[in-house]
């Protein structure tokens, strides 16, 4: 009996087809970019060539395959131009559900980067199955923010703006690529991280050692800012942030840091400094924007640490939100980042959600004078 010829085209390779730098999916459905060339478009044929994988001799490699969700928006933008440039990140798929952030676009112009890395574009619900198919790293970013960010109030009303962002994006990689290292940056991060993980787990697909917070943006800030006092070199130094990401739960870690003369009378000002710094940059700039420039820098870099750590040997370490098995041990600030993931739980489980009591009084001076701004952004 002969085999299927399914085998036969699949593992011919012809010499003279140059692999394309950039594939669109938006009207016509077809198969992920891989390693070998499949001209088979028959989805029967295409189940018969997986039963085939099995038994062919040809060896496999891991995609290496970074999926950015939300990659029409601000941040996402900076983030895929970053990640664009890295040798690590083989395939880069880009996927936006609005189709007024232009991902096909944006894509298209980062495609023209001569870099080896592979663009794949995706508009739309119906393609993000084909967007996180065989991704190695997800990154959901992007959603709507508020000015001028207000304490945990607005980070409320943010989250409420964000959740559904957020949710379909976890539902589908619980779907579609449970294997997947899920990186959350849609503001605020600390509920979206416990909607992530609370979705995963009714999803029973969870592994916390799959799920992390990117609190990279505040990590970078501390580092910058202790450096510059110090004189030390900001790349040779790594300054901790604990606790959470928001404003009220972000805690920097000064005296991590290796440096002998580092004031430590000005510890309470840094601090400040790096929980206020949305709203300073906010202040500066004419148009009353985040500042998208670093947060996708340190997400794209945040990112690639991940793809080191995969595939080749971890050499640094970055700030995150992770699970701990006994959390009140290992963060100050327990009321406001308790307050936080347990509102990302119960719009995970349908849990009635009850405000801690508090919270109920703003904890900063400053924040009964800081009114919220009623224009909302993308970002």
């Amino acid at each position: 009996m002969s085999r299927p010829a399914i085998y036969f085209n699949r593992c011919i390779k012809p010499v003279a087809m140059m692999k394309p730098q950039f594939v669109i999916r938006k009207a016509l459905k077809q198969q992920p970019s891989r390693g070998y060339k499949n001209f088979v478009l028959s989805d029967a044929l295409a189940q018969i060539e997986k039963e085939c994988e099995k038994f062919c001799p040809v060896p496999r490699f891991p995609p290496q395959k970074v999926t950015v969700v939300g990659a029409g928006s601000d941040v996402g933008r900076i983030a895929c131009l970053f990640l664009k440039q890295q040798k690590l990140v083989r395939t880069l798929a880009m996927y936006d559900e609005l189709p007024q952030n232009g991902v096909l676009g944006v894509a298209n112009d980062i495609a023209h980067i001569d870099t080896s890395t592979e663009v794949e574009a995706y508009q739309g619900r119906m393609f993000l199955k084909d967007a996180l198919h065989d991704a190695d790293v997800v990154l959901i970013c992007g959603g709507a923010y508020l000015l001028p960010p207000c304490c945990n109030t607005l980070d409320r009303q943010l989250f409420f703006q964000n959740l559904q962002h957020v949710r379909s994006a976890t539902l589908a990689i619980a779907q579609f690529c449970p294997q997947a290292i899920v990186a959350v940056q849609t503001p605020p991060v600390d509920c979206n991280f416990a909607l992530c993980i609370h979705t995963l787990k009714r999803a029973r697909v969870y592994d916390k050692r799959r799920v992390l917070g990117v609190n990279a943006i505040n990590a970078m800030r501390a580092n910058q800012l202790f450096c510059a006092i110090t004189g030390a070199d900001p790349s040779k130094s790594s300054l901790p942030v604990v606790c959470g990401t928001c404003r009220c739960t972000r805690v920097p870690v000064f005296s991590a840091g290796k440096a002998g003369n580092f004031p430590q009378t000005q510890t309470d000002c840094l601090t400040r400094l790096v929980r206020e710094a949305d709203e300073i940059i906010c202040k500066v700039k004419s148009n009353n924007e985040q500042g998208h420039l670093s947060i996708g820098f340190s997400t794209a870099r945040f990112i690639v640490n991940l793809m080191k750590g995969l595939f080749e040997k971890p050499t640094f370490i970055d700030s995150a939100l992770v699970e701990q098995a006994d959390p009140k041990k290992c963060y100050d600030m327990k009321c406001d980042l308790e307050d936080m993931l347990n509102m990302g739980r119960c719009y995970a489980t349908g849990d009635e959600y009850y405000i801690c009591p508090c919270k109920l009084e703003c904890p900063w001076k400053e924040c009964k004078v800081c009114k919220p701004s009623k224009q909302r952004r993308k970002a």
